[in-house]
């Protein structure tokens, strides 16, 4: 065991039956502190730095002082090892957790016993604070991590995903992540305030013995039983794989909320709100349409979700906004595909049959036929893209005609022809740009303005089936019927 004085000028090892204090400048040995008679589980310094307190498989808990070694009081109560003892972060109490299954809160400065908490959770492994003192976790034998409030001791939530004892805990300094290790070789980043899980990192060959968090917050430290620590960079944890566990069947639908918090995703069975950083669930507060009806999820720019479907014979527009449904009257037992403009303004339906019809939400009366019936088969339509401005309209066939459309005027401005089957298409964040995939497992990127050639990305090796830009317009993600998403 080891720890750093608050001020980093020393650090104290617990070996077998001793600690040690060193300098941290010198690397000289200042004192040896005997009393233990078995292995030495846990060191930690006092916030003040001038006590030392330590745990060990003696079943006791000893309190020293930092600047002379000597032995201020030894706590007993415990009936097994004491694997673990922290300072609370004012300072006014030591806590202890053992294998006997309890956690035992100690008078820091006088030593008196205090609170005793317990736990079904089987034995103790690992306990830390988080900085803003309203919480701790304590690590077990199992792989659950428990959330106390530290207050008044209840139980807050249990965090499952480790499957072996949790070896290490460790709070972020701004109190809003923990980060824990494991014997199942993995360790973990939790969101502190929900116990929802943000990723697993998976790196190490063999048991992940500890875990801390950097000073700034930005980086996590692992160390194993392979040798290796690894340093894991915090925002990139963040911005990696979530994992929504609630969503049931398959996901056909998704989209992102404008400043990027909340995504709505629609499936076989459910229509969900979830928060991006975190996984978690959200609540939507309108009632929603069954998820079989439904042809587009989006936000509008000021950040309300909308979802749109064919339900009752007719096309329909969930707002949260104004808790109300919009009405377009039209058969929607004709209706092929359904979507909404990235601004709100416009929504688009094409039937079975090949008509393409614009319709103004404003005024959800208004509507304008694009294109009549061309007799041609429903799957010869293509897919549809409207520009983040709703200022352009791209209607693609897979014959390889491309179509675009002036939603403002309602009129047709260029009609183009390749040897492509669509699939897909998206608008950069400006309109100049339109991404296509194809059925040829290529993605084409096209200047609407330019009469030079396409860029060509490959790497696909099936057909490309979905293209979203990036906000900033220097990113394309494609998906593919191949499983993989590739970023250009």
């Amino acid at each position: 065991a080891m720890a750093f004085s608050p001020d980093c000028t020393m650090v104290v090892f617990g070996g077998i039956g001793l600690l040690g204090l060193w300098n941290c400048v010198s690397g000289q040995e200042i004192f040896v502190m005997e009393g233990h008679w078995d292995y030495v589980h846990s060191v930690t310094f006092s916030p003040c730095g001038k006590h030392i307190a330590s745990s060990s498989g003696d079943k006791t808990v000893r309190v020293w002082d930092s600047q002379t070694g000597e032995r201020l009081f030894a706590l007993d109560g415990h009936t097994d090892e004491v694997r673990c003892v922290k300072y609370s972060p004012s300072g006014e109490w030591l806590v202890s957790s053992s294998w006997d299954g309890t956690i035992r809160f100690w008078n820091s400065t006088t030593g008196e016993p205090e609170v005793v908490l317990s736990c079904s959770l089987g034995k103790f492994y690992s306990l830390a604070f988080s900085l803003d003192g309203r919480w701790f976790a304590s690590g077990h034998e199992d792989g659950e991590l428990q959330l106390w409030h530290a207050e008044s001791g209840e139980r807050g939530p249990v965090l499952n995903g480790h499957t072996s004892r949790v070896t290490g805990i460790a709070f972020s300094p701004d109190s809003r992540w923990i980060a824990s290790s494991s014997w199942d070789g993995t360790a973990r980043l939790w969101d502190a305030s929900t116990g929802t899980p943000i990723n697993m990192l998976s790196s190490h060959k063999n048991w992940v013995n500890d875990v801390v968090f950097s000073p700034n917050g930005l980086q996590i430290a692992s160390g194993g039983d392979d040798k290796k620590v690894r340093l894991w960079d915090v925002n990139s944890i963040l911005t990696s794989s979530v994992e929504l566990q609630d969503q049931t069947g398959g996901v056909w639908l998704t989209g992102y909320s404008p400043n990027g918090q909340h995504i709505l995703t629609v499936g076989n069975q459910t229509i969900k709100q979830w928060n991006s950083l975190t996984g978690a669930s959200r609540p939507l507060p309108i009632e929603l349409p069954e998820p079989q009806t439904v042809e587009s999820v989006s936000y509008s720019l000021n950040g309300f979700s909308t979802v749109v479907a064919t339900q009752d014979e007719s096309i329909r527009l969930w707002e949260s906004q104004a808790m109300i449904i919009k009405t377009i009257l039209k058969d929607s037992s004709a209706v092929k595909y359904v979507t909404m403009s990235p601004c709100s303004r416009w929504v688009v339906s094409y039937d079975r049959d090949g008509t393409v019809t614009l319709w103004d939400c404003a005024s959800t009366q208004q509507m304008h036929v694009l294109m009549e019936s061309d007799g041609l088969p429903g799957d010869a339509l293509g897919p549809l893209a409207l520009s983040a401005a709703g200022h352009r309209l791209a209607v693609g066939y897979r014959s390889g005609t491309i179509k675009l459309f002036d939603p403002q005027s309602k009129g047709l401005i260029t009609s183009k022809s390749t040897d492509w089957s669509i699939e897909a298409m998206s608008f950069s964040p400006d309109g100049c740009q339109l991404a296509i995939g194809t059925d040829d497992c290529l993605v084409y990127l096209c200047g609407i303005q330019s009469d030079e050639h396409p860029i060509e990305l490959r790497g696909h090796t099936e057909k490309v089936t979905c293209i979203a830009y990036s906000p900033c317009g220097d990113w394309i993600a494609s998906g593919s019927k191949d499983k993989t998403v590739r970023l250009w």
